[in-house]
């Protein structure tokens, strides 16, 4: 009789722990799904913006990864199609691992100039690149260039930050096991998304940098 009581109240914790995660990760992804569609764009229909924002993704020893140089392959057709006028390569660095530095090298490859491409080095994450678009380099208008995937995260982040972004994605996706796996973890950032958020998540004070302006003023 005990262990039969025992059993049905393990059973409705279970239930309701698995409600509260339903709410939890269901929740924050349907806001960040809300918050992002009205402003997701391909790239021949996205307005004119002075500033892209390309998030980092990982390097292979000196070479983008795919999924990186799908990236910078949009964004280098927005500085050609006169849609932007500087962009932002922000990523993560570490001991001579340095995704900026090759997105910069990518994008000059592709025809950009290297005088209008600014390499943010804190970009860690997605919450980090674009708090440092808005609080470091002053940018409060952006256009997101990021994977499809991703593209609902990173836009919601940038505009719960108070910044004025649309997105352009990498176009058509593949639902393999990849993607339903990378899917997966969006939707466990979408929750951290909100509670960074939620506890009003600050990162180091760091000195403005005018490294835009002067990319915006370069002839």
């Amino acid at each position: 009789m005990a262990k039969g009581r025992g059993v049905r109240v393990l059973g409705r914790i279970l239930i309701t722990l698995a409600v509260l995660a339903a709410l939890v990760f269901g929740g924050s992804t349907g806001l960040v799904y809300a918050k992002s569609r009205a402003y997701t764009y391909s790239d021949q229909d996205v307005q004119k913006n002075d500033v892209a924002l390309v998030m980092g993704a990982a390097m292979w020893g000196k070479e983008p990864s795919p999924a990186l140089q799908k990236r910078l392959d949009v964004a280098a057709a927005l500085y050609a199609a006169g849609k932007v006028k500087v962009i932002i390569v922000s990523g993560h660095v570490d001991h001579g691992y340095n995704e900026p530095e090759g997105m910069k090298a990518a994008l000059v490859a592709a025809g950009v100039p290297g005088d209008k491409i600014v390499m943010d080095q804190g970009g860690d994450d997605t919450f980090t690149s674009c708090w440092r678009a808005r609080d470091v380099f002053g940018v409060h208008t952006l256009t997101v260039v990021t994977q499809t995937y991703h593209l609902p995260r990173a836009l919601s982040t940038c505009r719960l930050l108070h910044i004025d972004a649309v997105g352009v994605g990498t176009g058509p996706v593949t639902h393999d096991v990849t993607w339903f796996r990378y899917m997966a973890r969006e939707v466990a950032a979408n929750a951290k998304l909100l509670f960074q958020l939620a506890t009003n998540r600050m990162l180091p004070a760091e000195k403005p940098s005018d490294a835009v302006t002067k990319a915006l003023n370069a002839p």
